[in-house]
């Protein structure tokens, strides 16, 4: 007897179904907004489920707002595999999407394909993101025919600003605005289902959605794309580093963080914590036994106050 294929799909406790890729396409025709927010482990994927967004970004960042490294462009991937699975346990909803870190896809379709590849199997990504046009386009087509979901991500790309002349914004010039055009047309066209544009003139934003016809979530962009990604750790300001100018701060949550373990620490050495409510008991009577248990037993040392 064969089996039955199983085709319940899970909800999350308020009953929303998980986001889907014909869903995004949808919003984009119906005019709704897109959130996408970043994540980078099981407790801030559980804050991004529980606030509704649609899509949580297992960014390249968390090298720097988690791993603590000066650029994305050292993280692994397999610490990337590592962020991706912890977040992946903290979603039913959102549609999750993992970046693909520097050098990892870049040298042939075939490793482009094998590190998309492992993103899905083994930490249960729904999408892979990629940067820039050119030979990433290229990319982009293989892992989509793998049959592996592709975001693309043009503008400003943190794993080669430097030949950005560093993390500012671009398309500044009409020919720089012309390559960014250039940029996402290919990655449309090379079947990704959705592109980011990350810190480019609203102006230039404004004109770039009239090319294209998959969903855009800007980063610094304007407020004509589709949708809107923000840091989560930048939107909470958890991360005290360096706050691009299309950062907004929702809340100080370091400062409030620092301020609890402050007091932590003061009840520490004052002998405040812990209190009589923090600790368990024990019956008189069975402290007895086990006090005389341990002279019986020899257990009881001598020479220590």
């Amino acid at each position: 007897m064969s089996a039955t294929p199983q085709t319940h799909v899970p909800k999350d406790l308020s009953g929303r179904l998980p986001v889907t890729l014909p869903q995004l396409a949808e919003k984009k025709r119906l005019g709704e907004q897109i959130v996408m927010v970043t994540a980078y482990d099981y407790p801030s994927a559980q804050v991004a489920e529980e606030a509704g967004v649609d899509i949580v970004l297992v960014g390249d960042s968390g090298a720097m707002t988690v791993l603590g490294y000066p650029s994305t462009v050292p993280v692994s991937v397999e610490e990337m595999l590592m962020l991706c699975a912890a977040a992946r346990r903290g979603l039913t909803t959102p549609l999750l999407v993992g970046d693909l870190p520097f050098g990892s896809y870049e040298s042939s379709d075939e490793q482009a394909v094998i590190t998309a590849q492992r993103f899905v199997k083994e930490a249960g990504c729904d999408a892979v993101k990629l940067e820039r046009g050119g030979t990433s386009a290229q990319r982009a087509r293989a892992i989509v025919d793998s049959g592996v979901a592709v975001m693309g991500h043009v503008g400003l790309t943190p794993q080669t600003a430097t030949s950005l002349g560093g993390h500012r914004a671009q398309g500044r010039t009409a020919d720089r605005a012309l390559q960014v055009a250039r940029d996402a047309i290919a990655l449309e066209e090379a079947g990704c289902f959705a592109v980011v544009f990350e810190a480019i003139p609203a102006a230039v934003g404004d004109v770039l959605m009239r090319l294209l016809n998959v969903p855009v979530i800007g980063i610094g962009a304007g407020a004509a794309t589709d949708g809107q990604v923000l840091v989560f750790h930048d939107l909470l300001g958890i991360y005290d580093g360096h706050v691009p100018r299309f950062v907004k701060r929702y809340a100080e949550i370091k400062a409030q963080m620092v301020a609890g373990v402050a007091e932590y620490a003061a009840d520490v050495r004052a002998g405040a914590f812990p209190g009589q409510e923090h600790s368990y008991t024990i019956d008189p009577d069975e402290l007895a036994l086990f006090e005389a248990r341990l002279v019986q037993g020899g257990v009881v040392r001598t020479g220590r106050g």
